[in-house]
């Protein structure tokens, strides 16, 4: 599936074939400064791994993934063929 939405230039993701805890990756490629990456579970929105993304973006990552909780959680299901 890949691209689930963007905000603010940050890419949200969800990857056919990955790994559990069902989760969604964040990128924010630029020409300015480097790539950041982070990776949220689904359950909880924890971010469990993070490079280049301060802790203010985290916070603003997490509130458009609660915006968007369901559609992502159906996003992985459908990916992943899983009820939960």
């Amino acid at each position: 599936m890949g691209e689930m939405f963007r905000f603010e230039n940050v890419i949200v993701r969800v990857w056919s074939k990955d790994h559990n805890p069902p989760h969604v990756e964040a990128y924010w490629p630029s020409m300015k400064r480097p790539e950041a990456h982070a990776k949220f579970r689904l359950d909880t929105l924890e971010c469990f791994e993070c490079e280049g993304f301060s802790k203010q973006d985290i916070k603003r990552i997490q509130e458009e993934l609660k915006k968007r909780h369901a559609k992502l959680w159906e996003g992985w299901r459908q990916i992943h063929g899983q009820e939960d």
